[in-house]
């Protein structure tokens, strides 16, 4: 079996879930299988620290303008080339693009979906309102697509309910733990006590309210936050820290790899995911990985993910994350039955079940 991968998030991402699940899928090429990817350039950590050479760097340690899109005008005709010329049994697209619609011919292709954000909260936040094409472009996908692979059942019921479509054609593979043959006895990368909070922080992930929500507990106990990766924090967030009056107890912390981040998970007091919405979340799985508490949201495909390993508040009410949190940090005892069930949850979940479950999709495309 012969599949296609293009460029698109590995393009887009230099480090994240979505480039990460692909990297696996692809690099797990054997006898059965042959994953090709088609980019030319990308500075995605995953494959460059891989051995294998899978594609070239592009001023990997220089940003300017126009650099993604420079990159991406060159990756898309590179994988539009791959796809006329070279022979494959089924193409896999890694974001939603159509671009390669017109050339696939009668080929087959499996499309991601990877959550709903932008159809359930467009209408809320001002950053997902300015991409309305998206919309065409997921149903135009769905439409077209052989098979639909959701990562939750939570995604796959959103895009039934959002897109008045059958469940049929959409099957749910889950994600796996990247966090695997690390050191976590390395010296702690933060030396004083502290909540972690992972990945982005804007629109949906809620920082704000978050922060708002805990900034007594902050002072009252001591305690810290460090914001794990995501981007340095904006002009809107140093104001809004400097306001609260605990910008000295908010920490940003760049992640270049994942003994860094797997540093940052074991050594926090417990990790918290408020999000509104997750399609999946690998940070659920992580934490597990790295044996740290769990407090999050109860939105979304989290409680599907977490399931029992996990404290739960309503994202959208302060009170509630301001309960749950100052009950884990009171609770030692609490803290460390949830890394017990977040390692028995952990064993769910691996990217040699994700492979295989995308194998058995990939087969049903080719037999329709």
């Amino acid at each position: 079996m012969k599949i296609l991968y293009d460029h698109q998030t590995f393009t887009i991402q230099q480090y994240g879930g979505i480039s990460r699940y692909f990297y696996e899928l692809i690099s797990r090429t054997n006898i059965d299988f042959e994953g090709k990817l088609s980019c030319l350039l990308s500075n995605n950590t995953y494959l460059t620290s891989d051995k294998k050479k899978w594609t070239n760097t592009f001023f990997s340690k220089k940003d300017f303008s126009g650099k993604i899109k420079l990159m991406n005008i060159v990756n898309e005709s590179h994988s539009l080339s791959n796809i006329k010329k070279y022979n494959f049994d089924l193409f896999h697209p890694t974001y939603y693009s159509k671009y390669f619609l017109e050339s696939i011919g009668d080929k087959p292709f499996v499309i991601t979906f990877y959550d709903m954000i932008h159809e359930k909260f467009s209408s809320d936040f001002n950053e997902l309102k300015l991409n309305k094409n998206i919309f065409y472009i997921k149903r135009l996908l769905i439409e077209k697509a052989k098979r639909v692979i959701s990562i939750s059942e939570q995604t796959k019921k959103d895009i039934i309910e959002l897109y008045n479509i059958p469940g049929d054609n959409i099957d749910v593979v889950y994600l796996g733990n990247s966090l695997i043959n690390i050191n976590f006895n390395t010296t702690r990368l933060f030396d004083k006590d502290y909540i972690l909070f992972v990945g982005n922080r804007g629109t949906y992930k809620n920082f704000f309210r978050f922060v708002k929500s805990i900034r007594k507990l902050l002072i009252i106990y001591d305690l810290h936050l460090v914001c794990a990766g995501g981007g340095e924090f904006t002009k809107d967030e140093i104001l809004f820290l400097k306001t609260l009056e605990i910008n000295n107890r908010v920490t940003f912390r760049r992640i270049q790899n994942d003994n860094e981040l797997a540093n940052y998970y074991t050594n926090a007091l417990f990790f918290s995911f408020p999000s509104l919405y997750e399609g999946f979340g690998i940070p659920v799985l992580e934490a597990f990985a790295s044996k740290t508490p769990l407090l999050l949201s109860n939105s979304g495909s989290l409680p599907e993910v977490a399931a029992y390993a996990g404290d739960y508040f309503n994202p959208t009410d302060e009170n509630s994350i301001y309960q749950a949190t100052e009950n884990l940090i009171n609770d030692s005892n609490r803290r460390n039955k949830l890394i017990e069930l977040g390692t028995e949850r952990l064993t769910n979940f691996s990217w040699d079940k994700t492979f295989v479950e995308t194998m058995k999709v990939y087969q049903k495309a080719l037999e329709k």
